[in-house]
């Protein structure tokens, strides 16, 4: 089967976490703060799945099951590093058809988690994830591409770039393969096939 399952395991891709939780005002940086980012484009396999291990390391899997169909995946390294991850996922539909983004549905949120779609080509995740998964589905134009961009709240520093955009968090399979860390984040993700 293309695509396959490929695991995610204590990846430590962005090390350990030292106590990512929810910034003090209710204000943070938007997506597009600090220097502007050249886009890589990337291929998906439709079909591809990853299997996330909870608590177990820290990534964003994205999905794309075929026919418009996709899903975002948080996980957090909570089992080894006793702390939360804090995510803004950013997902954006790059074609122009008039249907958008659609069909958006929570997967494990709480009450802390937002799921918010600002425009039609858009879709917002902001979520604290923990010894869980948590993330949405949604539909797209089958076959279009879609921009993900994902922000992991760090506060290691006390400033505005306590949100940190880390391609090495992006996860998806590609070539029939688990890709580990994207050329750049935000990342633009083509299918394979509609």
């Amino acid at each position: 089967m293309r695509g396959g399952t490929a695991a995610l395991v204590a990846c430590g891709a962005l090390g350990v976490l030292a106590g990512c939780v929810e910034p003090d005002s209710g204000e943070y940086p938007r997506h597009g703060f600090g220097a502007p980012v050249d886009v890589a484009g990337v291929e998906i396999d439709r079909g591809g799945e990853i299997d996330l291990d909870p608590g177990q390391g820290v990534g964003v899997g994205i999905e794309y099951a075929g026919d418009g169909a996709w899903s975002i995946t948080t996980a957090c390294d909570t089992a080894l590093s006793d702390a939360v991850c804090h995510f803004d996922v950013v997902v954006r539909e790059l074609e122009s058809a008039p249907a958008g983004i659609t069909e958006a549905v929570a997967v494990g949120l709480e009450m802390e988690d937002r799921l918010t779609q600002p425009d039609p080509f858009s879709l917002e995740l902001d979520v604290v994830t923990g010894s869980d998964l948590v993330g949405a589905t949604f539909s797209a134009v089958p076959g279009a591409t879609v921009r993900v961009e994902a922000l992991l709240y760090d506060p290691l520093y006390d400033s505005a770039l306590d949100w940190v955009a880390d391609p090495r968090s992006l996860y998806w399979v590609g070539a029939s393969a688990l890709q580990a860390g994207a050329p750049s984040d935000p990342v633009d993700l083509t299918p394979d096939q509609p």
